[in-house]
């Protein structure tokens, strides 16, 4: 009798600890943030889908506070966190929080790596079905400016069409030559 009032007691001891154990890791995992989650992938092949429809699958090679690099093939693609729709791939790694400098990197810090560089973008809008040619000209606090090229013209100001004045929350994504990270 007394083996048994023991096994019962270890049996609910356990079951208590048990529980105790998966109350504790939904209460981590519901701290945890997209950003975090993200960390956790770089160099690692991720799929995504982005609000615009975009299907990309790449090697995530940057996180900042509110955007992602992924390369593909020759071609880094820049996403807004807000344009992401879904991930596929992700291993269940998780990262530290961004803390200094790399929490302050926004949006409009890589954009001004791309304006710097002069770089060729490919700007991909939530809505529009193609992508529009062009080099960032300018980046505001909320918005860039993407001075459009036509296909096989230089990139000086004598050839450029037209600019375009774009809010960041319009972004779905911008494909640039491969940057240094």
């Amino acid at each position: 009798m007394s083996n048994d009032l023991e096994s019962q007691l270890h049996s609910a001891t356990t079951a208590q600890q048990e529980s105790e154990i998966r109350d504790r890791t939904r209460s981590e995992q519901a701290r945890l943030t997209l950003v975090q989650r993200l960390v956790g992938q770089v160099g690692r092949p991720l799929g995504l889908t982005t609000h615009g429809g975009r299907t990309i699958t790449g090697i995530l090679t940057n996180v900042g506070s509110e955007w992602i690099a992924v390369v593909v093939d020759d071609r880094s693609v820049i996403v807004p966190l807000s344009s992401l729709l879904v991930l596929r791939g992700p291993s269940r790694n998780v990262g530290q929080p961004l803390a200094g400098v790399a929490a302050r990197l926004g949006l409009g810090s890589v954009l001004r790596v791309l304006s710097r560089d002069r770089a060729n973008v490919s700007l991909w809008l939530a809505m529009a079905p193609s992508p529009h040619a062009g080099f960032i000209e300018r980046v505001g606090a909320d918005f860039f400016e993407l001075g459009l090229v036509a296909p096989g013209d230089s990139r000086q100001p004598s050839s450029k069409r037209d600019v375009l004045t774009v809010p960041f929350d319009s972004i779905d994504s911008i494909d640039s030559a491969r940057f240094a990270d």
